[in-house]
């Protein structure tokens, strides 16, 4: 008879189709995912996955096992559940988030999600968008906060909190207000990088309306900017409540504006299906958490 552990190594290299990445996910070896796969291969005569196929797939015994895998550790989520018993349970979550959360209501989320399962470990990835949309589709995080919507097949998004999009820079930077599209091609903006938005949309936006393409100094690191912008290199664009000068002692002033861009939207995403019953709380947490920070909308 298989053992629960067995049914779930074997339930997570069929999803990953992939026995590296189910070793990284359950916090093991690859050694140890092949062997306990090798000893459920030999105890059903059949093999379950055909190893030729890149990816590595499940063979049609691999795939009758694997729909009585998922129904049986689901039913073991919710006795847990039931029974309260996964609030004391010691796991890993592989946890990826945008830095302008990290820059705002990050530590009050884990010190709730921490109070609610006491013995959860936090591998934390801080990037952009697009990194971290690969990044869940290949299983190696498990959970991400970052902007979105997106349509993810196999994955749900739960809607956070949009954040505006601000200009700061220091006083005498930008002279006359506001910072007109025409102006706006005169000074370097400082904002995140080329592949996440505003960048494309920014960039479009002002030579639509001034006929000029912008300076746009892009960098992923929001303290980056933030030093940049306190040296007068340029104007940072970015979401309000996430520049510390500009909220500790005032250095950084707002810059009033025509440029009209939409917010920063950010949602959790997590996958469906068997061991996203935790991922679905945590991300109500984050959902609570984000609506209570005063900078969002």
């Amino acid at each position: 008879m298989f053992s629960l552990r067995s049914l779930e190594v074997f339930y997570w290299a069929g999803r990953l189709r992939s026995f590296s990445k189910a070793a990284e996910k359950l916090n093991t070896t690859q050694p140890t995912i092949s062997q306990r796969i090798g000893a459920m291969e030999e105890l059903v005569g059949e093999p379950l996955f055909d190893r030729m196929a890149k990816p590595i797939a499940l063979t049609r015994v691999g795939r009758t096992l694997f729909g009585h895998a998922e129904l049986l550790l689901r039913q073991v989520v919710a006795m847990e559940r039931d029974l309260e018993l996964n609030r004391h349970l010691h796991c890993r979550i592989r946890l990826g988030v945008s830095e302008t959360i990290v820059q705002t209501w990050l530590s009050r989320f884990l010190e709730q999600a921490s109070r609610r399962f006491p013995n959860i470990d936090f591998d934390m990835t801080v990037d952009v968008t697009p990194s971290m949309l690969v990044a869940l589709q290949n299983g190696e995080i498990d959970i991400a906060l970052m902007l979105g919507p997106a349509v993810l097949e196999g994955f749900t998004c739960v809607k956070l909190k949009d954040y505006p999009l601000r200009f700061y820079a220091i006083p005498g930077l930008v002279t006359g207000e506001p910072l007109t599209y025409q102006k706006a091609p005169t000074v370097p903006i400082l904002t995140y990088p080329r592949n996440t938005y505003p960048f494309d949309y920014l960039r479009e936006l002002i030579f639509e309306k001034s006929g000029q393409p912008p300076r746009i100094f892009a960098n992923s690191s929001i303290s980056t900017i933030e030093k940049l912008a306190l040296d007068g290199i340029g104007v940072a664009l970015v979401a309000e409540g996430t520049l510390g000068a500009a909220k500790d002692g005032n250095i950084l002033q707002p810059v009033p504006s025509e440029i009209d861009l939409p917010p920063l939207r950010f949602y959790a995403f997590y996958p469906l299906g068997f061991g996203s019953e935790m991922l679905e709380e945590l991300a109500a947490i984050a959902q609570r958490v984000a609506s209570e920070d005063s900078h969002a909308q």
